[in-house]
């Protein structure tokens, strides 16, 4: 178990989306106000290349609308409220919101076409300590990291991958994002033995808090920061 001065590092999912409407201003200033280390967020981008925060490929779960966010262009999304009545956010919105608290940034890009708005915007804003830029496409990360290797990047995954030594090496992630429901000690060992970051995702129940505090990663991704700052705190 760890020792407090080496605890893990909460990131507050979706802002805090346990405890408010996901991916919205308000989650995320609910997920500041609680101390968190480190927000995550999700972005796309419209046919008319803003970066909008949200998680979905689809409208449907989120909205009352359907269809594909990034086949839309913002000036339409403006128009279609969540269905808690708030508004989609836009990148540059959420950085103006986290900037004055210095709370770092992990923005987990959705769609290949997204990487370089993202980045521009990204750079344009926050100093790279305060950002870090992540994805389940990890040869976009993989060339990120080749062209600006001061850039922190993360990888995500599902499932364990085989040779997974030699793939870290290749893509040369600062952070290894994986799900606490598929990881194991190979994944553990090989992410620390590498002096990489691990963090685990979506950790909101009991015994996933157990298993995610058992492996000692550098990070846990929660909807509920409440409940894993209580924890951690009383280590």
């Amino acid at each position: 178990m760890q020792k407090k001065h080496d605890q893990p590092k909460i990131f507050g999912h979706r802002g805090a989306a346990g405890l408010e409407f996901e991916n919205t201003l308000a989650s995320i200033k609910k997920a500041i106000d609680l101390g968190v280390a480190a927000i995550e967020i999700d972005v796309w981008q419209t046919t008319d290349h803003e970066i909008v925060v949200f998680h979905d490929a689809y409208l449907d779960r989120l909205t009352h609308a359907s269809g594909f966010i990034s086949e839309l262009s913002y000036a339409k999304l403006k128009s279609i409220p969540l269905k808690n009545g708030a508004e989609i956010p836009t990148l540059q919105a959420v950085i103006e919101l986290v900037k004055p608290y210095k709370i770092p940034l992990l923005v987990e890009v959705k769609a290949e076409n997204a990487f370089a708005k993202t980045l521009e915007i990204l750079e344009s804003k926050l100093p790279y300590s305060d950002f870090m830029i992540g994805s389940f496409y990890h040869q976009q990360i993989m060339e990120l990291k080749r062209q600006n290797p001061e850039l922190q990047t993360a990888i995500m995954f599902e499932c364990v991958p085989a040779f997974l030594e030699d793939y870290l090496q290749t893509v040369n992630p600062d952070y290894v994002v994986t799900a606490i429901e598929t990881h194991n000690s190979y994944l553990v060992e090989t992410v620390k033995a590498q002096n990489r970051k691990l963090l685990f995702y979506t950790v909101n129940l009991e015994q996933e808090i157990t298993l995610a505090l058992k492996a000692e990663p550098y990070g846990i991704i929660t909807n509920f920061p409440d409940r894993l700052l209580k924890v951690v705190n009383d280590l």
